[in-house]
C-alpha cells in the first residue's frame, strides 16, 4: 500500500507546538527509539545520532523514500531493522495510522517533560498549527507486510 504523507516544517527554527497529552513509553528512557502515543497521533524520540539522520531525511527539502514494514524501515536506501523497535505498541500505531485512509502528517513537537531542545517527530491525523509551521513538498510511503 502507498500513502502520501503532507510533510510540515517550523517557520522559525526551533519552533514548534506542544505534543499534547501521551502516554509515555514505559521502558523507552535508554533505548534508541522512544515511542509517545497520544490521541490522533504518535511521537518518536530517537537517540541523537539517528535523530540527525532521520531529521535531514525526513523533513529535509529532498522527498524520501519511505518504506515501513513489520520488521524493517527504509528511508532512501539505509535500512533500520532493530527488533526492539518493531515489537512496541508505538509502532503499532505508527503503522496503523499510516494505513489509515485519511491524511497524516508528519512535523516537530515538543513536550515540557523532557530536556529543552529536544524534538520529537510527530505523525499525526491533524495538521499542525497554521501560524507555526509551512508544508513542504509530501512524501510517498510504502506501507507493507
Amino acid at each position: 500500500m502507498e500513502k502520501t504523507v503532507r510533510r510540515h516544517v517550523s517557520f522559525l527554527p526551533r519552533w514548534c507546538q506542544a505534543f499534547g497529552e501521551h502516554q509515555p513509553d514505559p521502558a523507552g528512557e535508554g533505548r534508541t527509539v522512544e515511542w509517545l502515543i497520544g490521541e490522533n497521533c504518535v511521537g518518536l524520540l530517537l537517540a541523537p545520532d539517528l535523530r540527525r539522520k532521520f531529521l535531514h531525511q525526513l523533513l529535509g527539502p529532498e522527498r524520501p523514500e519511505l518504506e515501513f514494514r513489520r520488521d524493517l524501515v527504509r528511508i532512501n536506501r539505509h535500512d533500520y531493522a532493530d527488533r526492539a523497535v518493531f515489537g512496541q505498541p508505538g509502532y503499532a500505531a505508527l503503522r496503523e495510522l499510516l494505513v489509515d485512509s485519511g491524511d497524516t502528517h508528519i512535523f516537530l513537537t515538543y513536550h515540557l517533560i523532557y530536556p529543552p531542545g529536544t524534538r520529537i517527530i510527530t505523525a499525526s491525523r491533524k495538521a499542525p498549527l497554521p501560524l507555526l509551521y509551512k508544508e513542504i513538498s509530501p512524501v510517498l510511503i510504502t506501507v507493507g507486510e
